[in-house]
């Protein structure tokens, strides 16, 4: 017996053991100094009663706790609180039952442990959960976790704040089923999949429908979250809503394509250009080269041979006249394409009688392309007068029916049409000359540009690219159908003004 009280004093935890009317059997050192720093107002002594001793708050709880295990004959288990100095002192209080043979109940053992440190740990615990839990929530950033299968386990108020989704609402529910659109969900289970893989995921940028079906887009870095063994049970996603400065940055982009299209643009019109000035080079050298060298030749003969013949020498100054006169329809031609280009010219709308213009113009061509050609015009319901600007219309015409007959070495015949229909005035100019080759069709109203099988025939490449500026400055269209070889057909439309 003495052996088992040397234990029992030597144990840290209080230890009472009372009858079934809770008087106080036996009590060991532990409880004794436990009693006295809890300052009570009677000590634990043998003979009194347990309900008498503890704190007055107490009583009641031991006696209810006596009467459960005597009446239930199990363990029982209650806390004890006290305050002392300014401190709290915490008390774990176990009731065990000691039946007999007969499971009649003889005793209840009371053990009394401190629990104080362990309780202090963790009310800071808490508290330290609290203040994480509550960062969260009120934390200036979005902060949505999941678990393995994508079910939203943790929605902070700023979540609230940018999608207008209360927890309520999302909690438990799939978050691409909830948050995302169609085209999103597959993209978001890659990357659900490749955080659960343990793979680092920063600076993603996810498009998110709010509750009002707009969408916004968050920009998130995710962690994968753990158990303290290591298994991985889900994935906090952290971020903010970059909706804003994604559209400026979209803005910011389109402004840089659009720029670099306009920069390819204006590259690849300095590249046309340069192209043109040498094509320009290229063939006035050679057109300009020949009548000089004619007129030179003529000059020279002339002063060589003063003993000329007047008739000799006329005909020698006609050839000299006309290879000025072709010089000066080059030149024309060149300043009339360069006005065109800077936008100089400007309209001269003014009356014209349509046939009366046209069979001048017939006229004048016929004489200036010395007959060679018959040009076969045909009018159909025209108006009697139109407004146009006839200096403009004139070039046109002229233009495509010099062109005709150029290009018809061979042939005799040059056909012209002019139709009033559905308010535009239509003039076709058909040829049976050498036709245009496929592949060079889409190039012949390009300033200087002259076909293969032009290149014996003088000429600039610059008469349908007047002819089409001059077309376009009236509001017009042109068009070409040609086979080499079997001559082409001009279709020019110009909007009717009628007075």
């Amino acid at each position: 017996m003495h052996f088992l009280k040397a234990i029992l004093n030597n144990i840290d935890e209080g230890i009472i053991v009372i009858d079934r009317d809770g008087v106080i059997l036996f009590i060991n050192e532990a409880t004794t100094n436990l009693g006295k720093s809890l300052s009570l107002t009677k000590s634990f002594n043998k003979g009194e009663r347990l309900q008498d001793v503890v704190h007055p708050d107490r009583k009641d709880v031991v006696q209810e706790m006596i009467n459960e295990v005597k009446g239930k004959r199990q363990s029982s288990r209650t806390f004890a609180e006290y305050s002392m100095d300014g401190a709290t002192v915490y008390l774990e209080v176990t009731y065990i039952p000691v039946n007999d043979k007969k499971e009649e109940l003889l005793n209840i053992i009371v053990f009394m442990r401190d629990i104080t440190p362990q309780k202090v740990l963790e009310k800071k615990l808490t508290t330290q959960v609290m203040n994480s839990n509550n960062l969260i929530e009120k934390a200036n950033a979005i902060i949505v976790g999941v678990d393995t299968s994508g079910y939203i386990t943790d929605w902070n108020d700023h979540c609230n704040k940018v999608t207008g989704f209360d927890k309520s609402e999302v909690y438990g529910q799939k978050l691409t089923e909830k948050l995302l659109q169609e085209a999103e969900q597959p993209v978001f289970d890659i990357l659900l999949a490749r955080i659960l893989n343990k793979e680092l995921v920063s600076n993603y940028e996810l498009a998110v429908s709010t509750k009002a079906g707009e969408s916004v887009m968050f920009l998130l870095s995710a962690t994968p979250r753990t158990t303290p063994n290591g298994k991985i049970i889900g994935v906090m996603f952290v971020g903010h809503d970059v909706t804003e400065l994604a559209g400026y940055r979209r803005s910011l982009e389109k402004k840089v394509e659009e720029r670099t299209r306009e920069l390819k643009r204006v590259l690849n019109k300095e590249k046309a250009v340069v192209e043109m000035k040498n094509r320009f080079v290229s063939i006035a050298s050679h057109e300009f080269r020949t009548p000089l060298s004619s007129i030179q030749f003529e000059a020279d003969f002339i002063r060589k041979h003063k003993k000329i013949s007047h008739d000799d020498l006329i005909k020698r100054l006609i050839g000299i006249e006309k290879q000025v006169g072709h010089m000066n329809t080059l030149l024309d031609d060149v300043l009339t394409y360069g006005r065109s280009e800077s936008g100089k010219i400007q309209l001269m709308i003014s009356m014209i009688e349509v046939l009366d213009f046209t069979n001048k113009i017939v006229k004048d061509v016929s004489q200036s392309t010395k007959n060679t050609h018959a040009i076969h015009a045909t009018f159909h319901q025209l108006p009697q007068e139109i407004a146009t600007d006839e200096k403009l219309l004139r070039n046109i015409v002229i233009n495509l029916l010099t062109n005709a007959i150029k290009f018809s070495p061979g042939h005799k015949n040059v056909y012209l049409t002019m139709t009033g229909l559905k308010g535009q005035i239509l003039i076709t100019v058909r040829d049976e000359g050498i036709g245009i080759p496929a592949h060079e069709v889409d190039k012949i109203f390009e300033p200087f540009i002259r076909g293969r099988a032009a290149s014996a025939i003088q000429g600039t490449g610059l008469g349908l690219s007047i002819a089409k500026k001059g077309v376009e400055l009236l509001g017009g269209t042109i068009s070409v159908e040609s086979q080499e070889g079997k001559g082409a057909l001009f279709t020019v439309a110009i909007p009717e003004y009628q007075k």
